[in-house]
């Protein structure tokens, strides 16, 4: 029997002062705080290969509201007096610890000659003016450690407790497959090496997996599958106990290849979620897009092995997300899955999305 699947589009209210909502993007990061009652949008692109510049455009709040006409604002919060910032960048990977969001990388452009940036900030929202305006305090975060992770772009990152893990990506000298723990406390990156069974690859997912009450519920338990390694995959990887596990993942091979796919992890439910994502790479490169699924992939929370893939039945089509990649996704509160944005259409009329679900 198929999994129930409810969708719920949200629509927040425009920001109270700008009187606009945040641009159409992909390629960019979300993150839940507060148990999923505030939703924190960072960066990406609203025309290809061309970061969002604008800095009230570029970070965004969800809020969610008990009064009004609407169950959601959005907020674009000031930056804080001393006007640190990140440089304007796609592709960067983007997780939460605690009430701070944590960016990772990115580029500031997809052409060949350009760089790849390794820099890893921290985002504070505080309260100012009386508790009235949200503020945005970035903070670059000094490493502790001289052995530090490859200049990356079109990775991914997640937070197990004050840790953030860090996968794959594409260097300068090509797509790479190697797991990274940046400690938060003591602002310490560790290499954990590279995986022994997956290729390079950028657009990968990184899910956290319970110990299925094996072992210490502290030991951190990941699994690493599907992203673009020249062509669409969908082999995985468990990186177990700070080692990789000698073979590669069981049970997800009748999963459709794809990458760029938006994830995470439900624990309560002992499940991972994966949805749509590109099963075809365009013809155009970044410049186009590719096809794309709209299914929620459901995955073991313990083992990572594919339960079912779920497509809405017929007369569902319009309470579903469209097909789409290079979107994002974070989870919050009660195992809730937020997603928002992404790249639809096709070659000929590629689409970025503002739809937040």
């Amino acid at each position: 029997m198929a999994a129930a699947i409810n969708f719920h589009r949200i629509t927040p209210a425009p920001d109270p002062t700008l009187k606009t909502t945040p641009l159409p993007r992909s390629s960019h990061g979300i993150s839940a705080l507060k148990d999923g009652q505030r939703l924190v949008l960072y960066g990406g692109e609203n025309v290809a290969r061309t970061p969002i510049a604008d800095a009230r455009q570029a970070l965004w709040l969800a809020e969610k509201s008990d009064s009004g006409d609407h169950d959601w604002n959005w907020i674009s919060p000031l930056l804080a007096e001393d006007g640190a910032a990140p440089s304007s960048r796609i592709a960067h990977s983007q997780a939460a610890v605690g009430d701070d969001v944590y960016i990772f990388g990115g580029r500031s452009g997809v052409e060949i000659e350009e760089t790849a940036l390794g820099d890893l900030w921290k985002l504070e929202i505080i309260s100012a003016d009386n508790n009235q305006q949200l503020r945005a305090k970035w903070t670059e975060v000094p490493p502790a450690t001289a052995e530090l992770p490859e200049a990356r772009s079109f990775h991914k990152m997640i937070a197990i407790s004050t840790d953030l893990y860090v996968f794959g990506g594409c260097g300068a000298n090509g797509r790479l497959n190697d797991l990274w723990k940046f400690d938060t406390i003591g602002k310490e990156w560790t290499n954990f090496g590279c995986s022994h069974v997956l290729k390079g690859r950028g657009g990968p997912n990184i899910l956290s997996l319970s110990s299925g009450g094996e072992t210490d519920s502290n030991e951190v338990k990941i699994a690493v599958l599907a992203g673009f390694a020249g062509e669409e995959t969908n082999d995985g990887h468990i990186f177990n106990n700070n080692s990789w596990e000698d073979q590669g993942m069981d049970g997800i091979g009748d999963m459709r290849k794809r990458s760029v796919c938006s994830f995470g992890s439900l624990p309560k439910h002992n499940k991972c979620i994966i949805f749509g994502g590109e099963v075809d790479p365009s013809n155009k490169g970044h410049e186009g897009a590719g096809n794309f699924e709209r299914d929620v992939v459901l995955l073991d929370g313990a083992s990572g092995a594919l339960l079912e893939a779920v497509k809405p039945k017929e007369g569902e089509e319009s309470s579903w997300p469209e097909a789409r990649g290079w979107a994002d996704a974070t989870v919050g509160g009660e195992d809730i899955f937020y997603l928002f944005g992404g790249l639809a259409g096709n070659d000929t009329t590629p689409v970025r999305l503002d739809d937040l679900w």
